[in-house]
């Protein structure tokens, strides 16, 4: 669908949302009895989801009075963004289990969007899901999202390179840039960069110098809530992002242009050293075509001397419209997904992560996916971006900040004041503003 045809669908469907959101309590009544529910699922495109299919059709057969119908969203994610925003805010009843960004989760949950799940996901199942992924589905105390997927940046290396120079995968970012500096200038390739990553002004970037942030000790938000860039441990770390590029030539000036696939490229043509990008670039890097094949090493982001690496949590989420008359259905339709051997087959077929924790020891995943292990660890100390209903102006706030120091337009203290003073007035004006939060069908008040 192009954006013209989306955003014109968007505006429709908002348009007869408002009689269909007043309507949804008497929907359920106007069933006849013995019909079907017609459950519908908005998600995202994707090549693989088209497996999904099976697995609803496996899910109507568990529950014979529960019929499954798909909205495929366009890949954007701001498209996806735009219509649960138009289609929610006027209580469009029309689609029941929402497939989110897991940084949409608190901002959905404080419009009132969503429904509580706390009641309804017992402890026990939700042990097995991941735990940072977890953390960004609880605002106010209580849950209103599951994961059923995850990522998490990670560092690519050539490891042909680094075995001819006798380095082990580096573990800081003082060692990776030593690394770099000596294969450069030994290699004399004119073509060959030390370290891509994404700088283009988009999330990417936000989630690509928060893994520089937070391994150095800083934040973009402080444990009290408080804005953190002004820090120096914040500005330390963009100011070695800036030493990269202009200081030491480690990054070539066209990262202010790379988003993932541009970074992957790179790498995988063999121009690159080392790459900072999310796990789905493995697959793509192991294919029998890939000039890379079995020349890349996978590990977790570097860190600070002193610090911890801090990979960038991403992934989607599932929620339960708070406008829809069927969320006691929905909600089975949450747990289903979460089931142990649902998540298998999600993550051997659809080639997504899983949020089920124990699939990364079981023997027939293993052996399907051997490289699996290696991402693990990045899955282990895994932070999530800020969990705040206002994360999306907070990010938009600072991306031309953070572009701003990537491009040698402002030093990082003047940026990130410039970033610190916006968000503050942000969150002064924001917070506290009264709303209401929805229950599912039949929870009692």
């Amino acid at each position: 669908m192009k954006r013209r045809q989306f955003l014109a669908a968007m505006a429709a469907a908002a348009a007869s949302a408002v009689a269909g959101g007043c309507a949804r309590r008497s929907r359920r009544a106007a069933r006849q009895p013995g019909e079907p529910v017609e459950l519908v699922f908005t998600h995202a495109k994707h090549p693989r989801y088209a497996f999904l299919s099976a697995l609803m059709r496996r899910f109507e057969a568990e529950h014979p009075g529960i019929r499954i119908r798909e909205i495929v969203l366009p890949a954007s994610t701001d498209e996806q963004h735009q219509f649960y925003v138009i289609n929610l805010a006027a209580r469009a009843a029309d689609f029941a289990v929402i497939d989110m960004d897991v940084i949409w989760v608190p901002e959905f949950a404080r419009a009132g969007w969503l429904a509580e799940l706390t009641p309804h996901i017992l402890a026990e199942e939700r042990a097995p899901l991941h735990a940072a992924a977890l953390e960004a589905d609880w605002y106010g105390g209580k849950l209103w999202g599951l994961p059923w997927f995850v990522d998490a940046g990670v560092l690519y290396a050539r490891a042909d390179l680094l075995e001819k120079y006798g380095y082990a995968p580096p573990r800081t970012y003082p060692e990776l840039l030593e690394q770099a500096q000596h294969i450069l200038a030994a290699e004399r390739d004119p073509r060959l960069n030390g370290f891509v990553w994404q700088g283009l002004q988009y999330e990417g970037l936000v989630c690509a110098a928060l893994e520089f942030i937070r391994g150095r000790g800083g934040d973009v938000l402080d444990d009290s809530g408080g804005v953190a860039l002004r820090n120096p441990e914040t500005l330390a770390a963009l100011e070695y992002m800036d030493a990269l590029i202009r200081r030491h030539g480690v990054t070539p000036p066209i990262v202010t242009t790379l988003n993932e696939e541009a970074a992957r490229h790179i790498f995988q043509s063999g121009r690159a050293i080392f790459m900072r990008n999310w796990p789905y670039a493995w697959r793509l890097l192991a294919e029998p075509d890939s000039p890379v094949r079995s020349r890349v090493a996978l590990g977790v982001v570097p860190h600070f001397p002193g610090y911890a690496s801090a990979p960038t949590l991403g992934g989607f989420h599932l929620g339960v419209s708070a406008f829809s008359p069927y969320a006691e259905e929905a909600t089975k339709f949450l747990r289903f997904l979460m089931r142990f051997d649902v998540q298998k087959e999600i993550i051997l077929k659809v080639g997504v992560l899983a949020a089920h924790s124990e699939l990364y020891r079981d023997p027939e995943v293993l052996t399907a996916l051997p490289h699996l292990p290696l991402i693990v660890p990045a899955l282990e100390r895994v932070r999530p971006r800020p969990v705040t209903p206002y994360y999306l102006m907070i990010s938009q706030i600072l991306q031309p900040e953070l572009s701003a120091v990537v491009a040698g337009i402002r030093p990082p203290e003047r940026a990130m004041a410039i970033a610190a003073q916006q968000i503050e007035h942000l969150l002064a004006t924001s917070v506290g503003a009264s709303f209401s939060l929805p229950r599912l069908a039949g929870e009692r008040a």
